[in-house]
């Protein structure tokens, strides 16, 4: 899928990424990691942009040498134009990228249950239910789609300390819910989310 030059798109951001998260904390958890990775490439780009200014003096003193390396310089050069010009681009993207997460830490800070905590230690104490969460939608998916749950991921639901007391009730209760035609399947793909991210503005606009 297309990214407009972005690390990734609004919309992936909002649905695939922290959106797939369960929890506010673990939304903000992903969200700052995201931030994290596009403010060090704004960053990079200050620093290449002075080793580019570096470059284009030495290639314009080229310029004024033989023949070959005249050519040189002039090979410098519209190198360097033509990174400019890339380089604008990525950064412009990079920015508005940026602005989207920003944004959807906004959504969520007020949300979270650990926003009193450092990051760090906020981030950890998130792990427990945000694990147990995907944990039970992945068991949903699992008895959706092929009606049983693979060894290896019943393996992992074991080892977490909520299985007994909230992920196998939940599996129990699936299963019930799917031995009976008439309840369908609606019951188990209701969100649980509790934080809702900043939507594209196309998709706002056809929701009016």
């Amino acid at each position: 899928m297309a990214k407009n030059h972005k690390q990734n798109s609004n919309f992936q951001i909002t649905y695939f990424l922290a959106g797939a998260c369960h929890t506010a904390d673990g939304a903000y958890a992903m969200l700052c990691d995201l931030k994290e990775e596009r403010e060090s490439a704004i960053k990079n780009y200050a620093v290449s942009q002075l080793k580019e200014k570096a470059k284009k003096i030495r290639a314009e003193k080229m310029l004024d040498e033989d023949e070959a390396t005249k050519l040189e310089g002039q090979a410098d050069l519209l190198e360097i134009k033509n990174n400019l010009e890339s380089g604008n681009v990525l950064y412009e993207a990079a920015l508005a990228e940026l602005h989207h997460i920003e944004k959807c830490i906004e959504a969520v800070q007020p949300l979270r249950k650990y926003k009193n905590y450092s990051d760090l230690e906020a981030h950890e104490l998130a792990q427990e239910n945000e694990w147990k969460l995907e944990l039970i939608h992945r068991a949903e998916n699992y008895m959706i789609t092929s009606g049983t749950i693979p060894s290896d991921h019943f393996v992992t639901m074991r080892m977490h300390p909520a299985f007994k007391t909230e992920i196998l009730p939940r599996i129990e209760e699936i299963q019930l819910q799917l031995s009976d035609p008439s309840k369908g399947k609606d019951f188990i793909m209701k969100e649980i989310k509790n934080f809702e991210l900043p939507i594209l503005e196309a998709r706002k606009l056809e929701d009016k």
